[in-house]
């Protein structure tokens, strides 16, 4: 689906229905959800309730991109991650089958046939799928012990600890760029990981990313200056995509190569990141999407990029642009696995993916 086909392209009959009945199914589906916990007095969903409702629309906003672009197979790898995040709650899988079945329900019971039968066939597989799911989560691995000082710093918001931490590896001779992916995200995941196994209270993620931005903004004054390369980046998150770390990881990442680094965080909509690419003319685009379910916008972005006069590479990048690689590639952009991969490619010294 490049840009010039994408115009003609139209979703699965199945899938405009799915858009057009979209809120009453995201309505119906709540309902259903509610009336199980207050009817049956399940207390444990009750007290899953805020994060059941914050999964269900993010589940909605999922669905919507599954059926719009044929992504069944990311269904499955996503559903992973939601065992995962009630994994270590009163009723993991309790939890994810109603979120299933009310979608199911809430599909059945509002589109007609045989469109129904086609939009919840996957759902209906994946929850009789359910025991094999939580056999299939993969195992957390333990951080290596400079990850574990940043974390444990990082969540008691001692900002001096974790940037001594930062001196130490650059003191051992790490390059300065290095402790991006390879410190700084790495303890972002694995306070994300302690978040899924509900072993870290919220307060603490929050001190801990507000404690990394911090590091990360003030990483480049305590190195040398790097030889620039003549190169000018941007960088933003895709439209609706509220991961604020990774667009500021990685802005210090190119900068620590040399890059001229303009980033744009999170927020933006895809009309005002195509103006700024227009008016500040970056050799490459780098384009983070964490979530999946937010590929519509990464799309939109991708395809008003293209029809800039002056074309920009677009390097996109991040857990949901891995899932819907095929997707974003066919659109024109080029996906990478890691930072390096994405500095690479746009200097043109590799492709997109090992």
């Amino acid at each position: 689906m490049n840009s010039s086909a994408s115009s003609s392209w139209r979703p699965p009959p199945e899938a405009e229905l799915f858009e057009e009945y979209f809120d009453r199914l995201m309505a119906l589906a709540r309902q259903r959800m509610e009336i199980e916990w207050s009817a049956h007095r399940r207390g444990d969903l009750q007290r899953l309730w805020p994060e059941l409702l914050e999964l269900h629309r993010e589940f909605g906003a999922l669905l919507r991109v599954v059926y719009r672009y044929g992504l069944t197979d990311v269904l499955r790898a996503e559903a992973r991650w939601y065992a995962a995040a009630l994994g270590s709650r009163q009723s993991p899988r309790d939890a994810l089958a109603l979120l299933l079945e009310s979608w199911i329900v809430a599909i059945e019971g509002l589109i007609p046939p045989p469109a129904c039968h086609r939009l919840a066939e996957p759902l209906t597989a994946l929850r009789g799928d359910l025991p094999a799911l939580a056999v299939d989560m993969p195992r957390s691995s333990s951080p290596d012990a400079g990850v574990e000082k940043l974390v444990a710093r990082s969540v008691a918001g001692d900002l001096a600890g974790a940037r001594e931490v930062l001196r130490r590896r650059l003191a051992e001779g790490v390059p300065p760029y290095a402790l991006v992916p390879d410190l700084l995200v790495a303890a972002m995941a694995e306070i994300g990981a302690r978040w899924e196994r509900n072993t870290l209270e919220i307060f603490r993620e929050h001190l801990a990313t507000e404690t990394v931005a911090r590091l990360l903004a003030g990483l480049p004054a305590m190195v040398p200056a790097v030889p620039g390369l003549g190169r000018k980046a941007l960088i933003s998150a895709a439209p609706d995509d509220h991961i604020q770390i990774v667009p500021l990881a990685l802005a210090v990442y190119l900068e620590l190569r040399g890059w001229t680094a303009c980033s744009l965080g999170h927020g933006l909509p895809a009309p005002q990141i195509a103006a700024a690419v227009e008016a500040l003319q970056p050799d490459a685009v780098f384009l983070s999407l964490a979530l999946v379910g937010r590929l519509r916008g990464a799309l939109d972005t991708v395809e008003r990029l293209a029809r800039l006069p002056r074309r920009p590479l677009i390097v996109a990048g991040g857990r949901g642009a891995r899932l819907a690689r095929a997707v974003l590639e066919a659109a024109g952009a080029r996906v990478v696995d890691t930072f390096e991969q994405g500095h690479r490619l746009a200097l043109g010294e590799g492709a997109g993916h090992a």
